[in-house]
């Protein structure tokens, strides 16, 4: 593929700089000089054994290539201000955030201001501050919950008056009218239900949704009886609903009916305890239908359990003195909200800008949209992203989940947009669709393990190639056929991505496959037993957005997108970024700075390590993994600072402020030693007690201990990690598995993704680490060199000089 491409930095050293450089080392050698070293933190002793931390919230759920969008500009971290520990109310980092969080601050980070006039007020500061509950948004969803749509639609609104728009995160849903009411916000977009208690202090918009509240269980608790006898379900169980919320109301009510239920008014949010029914630390909980569809997404041992009859309707809301505001507001909503046409719309673009919104179909694919650690990336998003940005749209992206569904969902009026790394085919083009500018191409290859070998197409006789039926791979396997009629071709399954099709080559349940390059490259960010073993000397793929042929303004907008200098630019990015720049090579990773660091927090890391007896590499490789090296990282669960330790875990480590750098990077380790002792004495080999710590980190110790039961009740290795005790692992989410397991339920990808990728990164640093120091003893030996021909006599004393010290002290 023909792509801008960056200049690989140089590697000669210019001799006037090494020149220059020796002049001022040979001064500071005669004036000497001083250094003093910044005493050590004070460690705290370590307490008794911790309970389980609770499940990691890192977001592992993704492909490798996940790590592509992490990293900011090197050229802004140089110039952020030093690291401090972090305040109670700093639920989100204060540092750069990738574009799709810009914006966006947590309460006490903002440099606010207090302003409780009407529009007039807010238009001469020129913000729209937006209020929202951090909990409400800072989670790992798979499709765009109301909230999404709430924020979004309030940005797009602030855009349309000519503001910029702020979000704000409140700590707690119980701030946001106090914060509104003080002047510390100027709307709340946050699926607020209207109830006369909330009329009273603050104007209501016209409704943007309406919900339901939603009594939430685990799905093997029985069903509540509407009128009838609930003792059974109710006895010895607790009920925990957040302070505040319409959801106390709508509990006290239940339990007049049912004091056999114990409830408890809390402040936790209401995201969390849902989550904490999930994760069996609690019974019940009362939610509205916007919350559940956001938890249920990522929780699937969670049901509604009775839907309450009485139904509520959300809005935004501002200050009771801001008329204005409130105009405005209202007729945005009924221009932009309540005019939305049904899902299902064929209309051209004119119809598409009237709703507000584009929706764009796409599968769930390393390629093209992901998530990870709560953030949406991928190629084909940030494209559409950036298209939807450009016709003042908002974006909605929906998945398909077959690859046929591609084409079905957009002729169906499901979607106006097919981007997914699409071949323009004559197939798709007889079928009432049309293609844009093609972005890219790529070569067709037959896939294979690496240790296989094809070096012509009659080889491929008696092979069996497996290609989805739906995909233009079928095609070219039948055109491959009648060139060698020997070749077998077997059907995958449609809702298998191509990655998954070329994973099955890799794991030996397929033979072949055919793929496009750039599908291989995208497999080589993680494994190398992958390989494409032969061109098909075929035309090479040309990947297009694929649109409905009834909509030729939607085309020719699409075309004019392409056509851009900017988006060709952008493209070139986002193909190195996620293509051409796996894990091996990421910016973050190989621009080591001119000490070798491979963190921000080495020293710390070094520190610790050494205490606690890891290798220090690994461990920056598992920070990376947890947090990003972000300090102020807190999950959704709660999970805190740059390892990811729970306050729970931390206290029992004896840890408290996990914001810290230096504190979290000791309690982790911390966490890390204790859970490493219980592999101690096992049989276990040091390597493979490394991989079983790193997964009970992630997953809980008891999941890890019922994945070695369950490995030896397979036949397999328990105490093996790797292709043993990790496929066991990857079971546990298969109710006929995890009925039997001691701890139940687990969502065994995330450990099974969570060690790949901290292995994979580990190796890569150490590659990095020893070809830095490779580099710098060359680099230094050029220096002597230059040294021995400028300054003989310098060079004669440099040379004896550590003979000297070495021998200090001898007999």
């Amino acid at each position: 593929m023909e792509l801008l491409s960056a200049r690989p930095p140089s590697k000669c050293f210019p001799r006037l700089a090494v020149t220059f450089c020796l002049v001022a080392f040979f001064t500071l050698l005669t004036l000497g000089c001083n250094r003093q070293d910044a005493p050590e933190g004070k460690q705290t002793d370590q307490s008794s054994p911790p309970s389980e931390q609770a499940e990691s919230t890192d977001g592992s759920t993704g492909d490798d290539t996940t790590d592509e969008a992490s990293a900011t500009s090197d050229e802004a971290d140089t110039e952020e201000e030093p690291l401090m520990p972090a305040a109670k109310g700093d639920l989100r980092p204060e540092a750069p955030w990738p574009p799709e969080t810009s914006g966006e601050f947590p309460i006490n980070a903002y440099k606010n201001y207090e302003e409780t006039g009407d529009l007039p007020a807010i238009e001469e500061r020129g913000t729209l501050r937006i209020l929202v509950d951090i909990s409400n948004v800072d989670s790992l969803h798979r499709e765009a919950t109301q909230q999404d749509i709430e924020m979004e639609e309030a940005k797009r609104f602030a855009r349309m008056l000519g503001l910029e728009p702020v979000v704000l995160y409140a700590e707690n849903f119980d701030q946001l009218i106090p914060l509104l009411n003080s002047g510390k916000g100027d709307i709340i977009a946050n699926n607020m239900v209207i109830t006369d208690k909330r009329e009273a202090l603050v104007n209501f918009s016209t409704p943007t949704a309406d919900t339901q509240l939603i009594l939430v269980s685990r799905t093997d608790a029985p069903e509540f009886k509407k009128g009838g006898d609930n003792s059974k379900l109710f006895s010895g169980k607790t009920m925990k609903v957040t302070k505040g919320t319409v959801f106390e109301v709508a509990a006290q009510k239940l339990i007049e009916n049912n004091p056999e239920l114990k409830l408890e008014v809390v402040e936790k949010n209401y995201v969390e305890l849902m989550v904490d029914v999930a994760e069996e630390n609690l019974d019940f909980t009362i939610v509205e239908q916007q919350t559940f569809d956001l938890v249920t997404q990522f929780k699937d041992n969670v049901k509604a359990n009775y839907v309450l009859p009485t139904e509520f309707q959300l809005a935004w809301a501002v200050r009771k003195d801001s008329p204005k505001l409130l105009e405005a507001i209202n007729k945005f909503v009924r221009d932009s909200m309540l005019t939305r046409v049904v899902k299902r719309s064929v209309g051209d673009l004119d119809e598409i800008r009237k709703r507000g919104y584009i929706r764009v179909v796409t599968r769930n694919h390393p390629g093209t949209y992901y998530m990870w650690k709560g953030r949406i990336l991928g190629f084909e998003y940030e494209l559409a992203q950036d298209f939807a940005k450009k016709e003042n749209l908002r974006l909605e992206i929906v998945v398909a989940p077959t690859h046929k569904g591609l084409l079905t969902m957009l002729k169906d009026g499901k979607a106006d947009i097919a981007a997914s790394l699409l071949s323009v085919t004559e197939r798709r083009d007889n079928s009432g669709m049309d293609f844009g500018r093609p972005y890219m191409k790529e070569r067709v290859v037959v896939v294979g393990t690496d240790d296989d070998q094809i070096d012509s197409i009659e080889e491929l006789d008696g092979r069996t190639i497996h290609v989805r039926k739906s995909a233009n791979h079928y095609d070219i396997a039948l055109e491959l056929q009648k060139k060698v009629p020997g070749v077998k071709i077997e059907l995958a399954p449609e809702e298998l991505n191509i990655q998954q099709v070329i994973d099955k080559v890799a794991d030996g349940d397929y033979d072949l496959a055919i793929a496009d390059d750039v599908s291989v490259k995208l497999e080589h960010s993680w494994r190398k037993n992958i390989d494409a073993l032969i061109d098909l000397h075929i035309d090479d793929n040309v990947y297009a957005w694929m649109v409905r042929e009834n909509n030729p303004e939607l085309l020719k907008a699409v075309e004019k997108f392409f056509d851009s200098k900017g988006t060709q630019k952008k493209i070139a990015i986002l193909y190195n970024k996620y293509f051409d720049s796996p894990k091996r090579t990421r910016s973050e990773i190989n621009e080591l700075n001119a000490e070798g660091n491979i963190s921000p927090f080495d020293e710390y890391v070094k520190k610790y390590s050494d205490e606690y007896d890891f290798d220090w590499r690994l461990i920056v490789a598992q920070m990376f993994q947890e947090s990003t090296f972000n300090p102020k990282a807190k999950s959704w669960v709660g999970a805190r600072g740059l390892m990811q330790v729970m306050p729970d875990t931390g206290k029992q480590v004896g840890e408290k402020n996990l914001f810290d750098p230096e504190t979290s990077v000791r309690a982790g380790l911390k966490y890390l030693e204790w859970l490493h002792r219980k592999f101690e004495d096992k049989g276990i080999s040091p390597e493979n007690m490394m991989w079983f710590t790193l997964a009970s980190y992630n997953a809980g110790l008891g999941h890890v201990y019922d994945a070695q039961d369950l490995a030896e009740e397979k036949g397999w290795d328990r105490n093996v990690w790797f292709d043993n005790v990790e496929n066991a692992m990857l079971l546990l989410s298969e109710k006929k598995y995890y009925e039997k397991a001691r701890y139940g339920y687990a969502r065994g990808q995330e450990p099974f993704d969570y060690v790949r990728k901290i292995q994979s990164r580990f190796r890569t640093y150490v590659a990095l680490l020893e070809d830095y120091e490779r580099r710098k003893q060359e680099q230094e030996e050029e220096t002597g060199q230059l040294l021995d021909t400028l300054y003989p006599q310098f060079s004669q004393w440099v040379g004896t000089r550590p003979h000297h010290v070495a021998s200090a002290g001898r007999p």
